[in-house]
């Protein structure tokens, strides 16, 4: 008894740290315990998921198409329904552009009429060079140059402005210098006495003339531009060509006319002049490029657009008013070699210019990388105007209401830029006032002190768009069924995951220009 009481002295002396170390020893087993039971279950769990991986793994590489048939026949549903709703799409599109894209019954001879307006896209039906057994007859191709040379005349009053310039080269050339002339000379109640069809100012004080300016040598620059084979008598392509033109026109000068609303008076008007309007091959998207601060690259702000005036279009206006043009001039005594009108005239996707062969190429394929160029051909068109800059987003709105709609892609306001004592920057062309500009901008030329600008919220406006001319429906032209995993459509792969191709550039920009846009090419 007493040995047991000795024991229990023992323990209740040191019983803290027994009843510490019986603790510690209880936690250590339990703790053990549950990590072994954790790290069972964890095992099974990996395991359990690295056999479902397996089995997926194993389950997909056996499968031709993802994911099973049944998915697979109702992603062939949606495609299809898709695809039908971009042909009822293309096919409303085609059927309200057949009511604008309309050969003049009465004023054409009806064999003509017949033999063309069906031949949506022409380039699928003639060739280039053209087969003799494919070209009009002569009677029809002289009435067509016959009917041209009387219709701009009425195509311009759509726009409430005057045709002043001769269609035909060669009985314009006397007219066309005198023009020249005339444009530059002082002005008379508002118009130059000429220039612009002659108008003179009334007693009070209303303009006699069109309610819209359109000069004479911009007119000029027009016919060179959209009818190069003035002087002589057109193809059965160069006829296409040129009602397509007039199609086009017709639509640019409605936006005029849009724009301008009611106005009866100049003072009335919100666009005042049209300065060029340029269809095809001789647009060029990308000007009015700025440069970085203190570059000594840019260029001197005259409105080139890449090449000295404009490509030459001075150049080619003179030689065209004078009756001559590069395929009776050749080059370097050479003779001319024929140039197929479709050249150049339209772009794909990335505003890069076309040649005929390639989109004849398109238009007879069926591949998806073809659907762009099959459904519709575009058309680069520009409008240069003189108005009043508040009025430019009804111009742009306007571009999308009309039925041959204008796709705006590029909008340039160039200021108007003048020096100490009212001289003109511009290349000695007549400002508003009816004064003369000053050459290069006052190299020792006097101060010449100018009244108050007549309209001081006006400046010259560029529209850059597209016109989209869409060819007759037809499914397999989508190239649906073509298109795989390794298709490249407009630049984006159809590849998962695939990373898109870099992007094309446009086209080449004009040169950099300093410190301000560049101003408005003369019409001298």
């Amino acid at each position: 008894m007493d040995q047991v009481k000795q024991h229990l002295q023992v323990a209740l002396k040191y019983g803290f740290w027994i009843g510490c170390g019986v603790v510690l020893l209880g936690s250590l087993g339990v703790w053990f315990m549950t990590t072994s039971t954790l790290t069972k279950e964890a095992d099974a769990q990996t395991s359990k998921i690295e056999g479902e991986i397996q089995q997926v793994a194993s389950t997909r590489s056996s499968l031709p198409e993802h994911p099973n048939p049944t998915s697979h026949a109702a992603m062939e549903n949606k495609i299809e329904k898709r695809e039908d709703e971009v042909l009822r799409a293309w096919q409303s599109v085609y059927d309200r552009q057949r009511n604008i894209l309309t050969w003049p019954v009465g004023k054409l001879q009806q064999e003509l009429i017949d033999d063309l307006k069906d031949k949506i896209p022409i380039e699928a039906y003639i060739q280039f060079p053209t087969l003799p057994e494919d070209e009009l007859e002569s009677s029809l191709l002289n009435n067509y140059q016959y009917y041209i040379g009387n219709a701009l005349p009425e195509i311009a009053k759509i726009g409430n402005t005057e045709w002043t310039a001769t269609f035909d080269p060669a009985l314009g050339a006397g007219g066309a210098m005198g023009g020249m002339g005339m444009d530059m000379g002082m002005d008379m109640g508002g118009y130059g006495a000429g220039g612009y069809g002659g108008a003179m100012g009334s007693t009070t004080g209303a303009d006699d003339g069109p309610l819209v300016r359109w000069s004479t040598s911009s007119q000029n620059t027009l016919l060179s531009d959209l009818f190069p084979w003035r002087g002589k008598r057109p193809s059965t392509l160069d006829v296409y060509y040129s009602q397509e033109n007039l199609w086009i026109l017709k639509q640019m000068l409605q936006i005029v006319a849009n724009v301008n609303g009611e106005a009866r008076q100049r003072f009335q008007a919100k666009i005042r002049e049209i300065t060029r309007l340029s269809i095809g091959k001789s647009v060029k998207f990308g000007s009015g490029t700025i440069s970085k601060p203190g570059s000594t690259s840019g260029g001197m702000g005259m409105g080139m657009e890449g090449d000295m005036y404009g490509d030459m279009g001075g150049m080619e206006d003179m030689y065209a008013d004078m009756g001559m043009d590069d395929s009776s001039m050749g080059m370097g005594g050479m003779s001319a070699v024929a140039v197929d009108p479709a050249d150049s005239r339209y772009v794909d996707t990335q505003y890069q210019p076309i040649t005929g062969a390639a989109l004849r190429s398109a238009l007879t394929s069926n591949s998806p990388t073809d659907a762009n160029l099959a459904v519709a051909k575009r058309v680069p068109v520009m409008m240069q105007f003189k108005m009043d800059q508040r009025a430019i987003p009804q111009l742009i709105a306007e571009c999308g209401n009309v039925p041959l709609m204008v796709e705006v892609k590029q909008v340039r306001v160039l200021p108007k830029t003048t020096v100490a004592g009212g001289m003109d920057t511009s290349m000695g062309g007549m400002d508003d006032t009816g004064g003369y500009g000053g050459g290069m901008g006052g190299m020792g030329a006097p101060t010449v002190a100018q009244p108050a600008d007549e309209f001081p919220f006006d400046m010259t406006v560029e529209i850059y768009g597209l016109i989209s001319i869409y060819n007759p429906p037809q499914k397999d032209k989508l190239g649906v069924e073509q298109v795989t995993a390794d298709t490249v459509i407009d630049g984006e792969s159809m590849r998962e995951g695939a990373e898109p191709a870099a992007p094309v550039p446009a086209v080449p920009v004009a040169p950099a220009v300093d410190e301000a846009l560049p101003a408005p090419a003369p019409d001298a």
